[in-house]
């Protein structure tokens, strides 16, 4: 089983914005689950997080780094 950070990066992985309740639906995480890792993306500026919108989207120099680590 796919870890809970990737079950969220492998969607935003196309460096486009994703509505946070499509990669809820998406991941089957639980709201709790899904804000705590946005979270993290946002405060170590690995994504782009609105959360008032509800959207989100990864950082182009993060998504350049999950192409050179990803087979």
């Amino acid at each position: 089983m796919a870890s809970k950070i990737s079950m969220i990066l492998c969607p935003l992985s196309d460096g486009k914005w994703h509505g946070i309740a499509e990669l809820s639906r998406k991941s089957s995480l639980d709201s709790q689950e899904i804000e705590e890792i946005l979270s993290f993306l946002d405060k170590f500026e690995f994504a782009r997080v609105d959360f008032e919108n509800g959207k989100v989207k990864i950082n182009k120099d993060f998504q350049k780094l999950l192409e050179l680590t990803t087979p």
